[in-house]
């Protein structure tokens, strides 16, 4: 079958067709939904690549072979909607926090003062070069560890946490200067 085929297929609703889309463009899915939501479960890559899919089902002829194959286009199709579901899984880890803040007046301030130290650590941080910045992120807001940041980023395991140290050395520089400073 070539591609036409299959989207006429599709476009019939033959669930033959689907099936074979699904066997021949899983492991290629899989791989690039789970290079972007790399510390996501596997659940959550599942449930992506399937949105590919059912994306495709309900609306074939919005793939056009003239303009690429369809293993291209179901990649763009499934990077599109993994970036989507990181930044949704983001947002999920940001929220608790803000919800679960008591809102007694000592706990107001000492929120006040936490989200400056957090601002002031965010603009220390980028400052940074840009791969030290990156491993910075992941590792204090991502809460990643160096073998998960080595891994999407394609670095040495090695090299990742030498670039944390310094990092850290350089922030703790910084605030300390700055703690002298006032």
């Amino acid at each position: 079958m070539n591609d036409n085929q299959i989207r006429t297929a599709v476009e019939m609703k033959d669930t033959k067709a689907i099936e074979f889309v699904m066997e021949m463009y899983s492991k290629l899915l899989w791989t690039v939904v789970g290079s972007v939501l790399n510390n996501a479960s596997n659940e959550e890559v599942e449930e992506c690549v399937a949105d590919v899919f059912f994306s495709f089902w309900q609306n074939p002829l919005a793939f056009d072979a003239e303009r690429g194959s369809l293993k291209t286009y179901l990649a763009i199709i499934a990077k599109n909607k993994a970036i989507d579901r990181f930044r949704k899984l983001q947002k999920t880890y940001i929220v608790p926090f803000e919800d679960n803040m008591n809102l007694k007046s000592e706990d107001i301030l000492s929120g006040v003062v936490n989200r400056e130290k957090d601002e002031e650590l965010l603009e220390a941080i980028h400052t940074f070069s840009g791969p030290d910045r990156e491993i910075m992120i992941r590792r204090i807001y991502y809460e990643q560890k160096p073998a998960e940041i080595s891994k999407a980023l394609s670095l040495q395991l090695r090299q990742v946490q030498n670039k944390i140290y310094r990092s850290k050395q350089q922030l703790r520089k910084l605030f300390l200067k700055e703690n002298n400073d006032d």
